[in-house]
């Protein structure tokens, strides 16, 4: 086999490419397939993104405000009521509490027509510390958050609790004895 290096003597030529050859054969380049520049779709992205974000702050900012301007400021003369059940979870439960047993008792009260004067005054007497109640509730209104306030209201609605059992058994004593007297009667 021959050696293809003799016969080009590569040893003596040299490979260096002259000077803006590299630019020469670039415009070559750009001259026959023509140059497209590369569309950079990334900063319009950019651009828009920046202008929806402004947009959608000033609207907002602009509906706080509106907002805040319309809202009215508090007034004294706006009365807003606190009760027992206001102040804490624990609280509402304790006067759901008692006031479902309160209506519980009233709905299952059974009476008779001879018994009429002396439920009436109970239940003027009940009337009488529910308004003691309201009264409680404003006071808690009008002096502020207080234990003793608290501890009355609650026992208040124990007292109006009582008052209806006492009530209640009062009258089922009555007509068992009525019913005793009926039997005693009978035989």
């Amino acid at each position: 086999m021959k050696d293809l290096r003799k016969d080009f003597n590569y040893q003596s030529k040299s490979f260096k490419m002259s000077k803006g050859h590299e630019k020469s054969f670039e415009n070559k380049l750009d001259n026959a397939f023509g140059k497209k520049p590369k569309q950079d779709w990334s900063m319009v992205y950019k651009m828009a993104a920046v202008l929806i974000i402004a947009v959608l702050s000033t609207v907002f900012i602009m509906n706080q405000n509106q907002s805040f301007f319309d809202k009215p400021v508090l007034e004294k003369t706006e009365n807003v009521k606190i009760g027992l059940g206001d102040l804490s979870p624990e609280l509402k439960n304790i006067e759901d509490y008692y006031l479902t047993s309160i209506k519980l008792e009233l709905a299952t009260l059974e009476t008779s027509p001879e018994y009429d004067a002396m439920v009436d005054s109970y239940l003027e007497e009940l009337q009488n510390i529910n308004k003691a109640y309201t009264d409680l509730e404003q006071e808690l209104n009008s002096v502020g958050i207080s234990e003793d306030i608290i501890n009355a209201m609650i026992d208040n609605l124990q007292l109006r609790l009582e008052l209806l059992q006492d009530l209640k058994q009062k009258l089922n004593h009555l007509n068992q004895n009525k019913n005793e007297k009926n039997s005693v009667y009978q035989i």
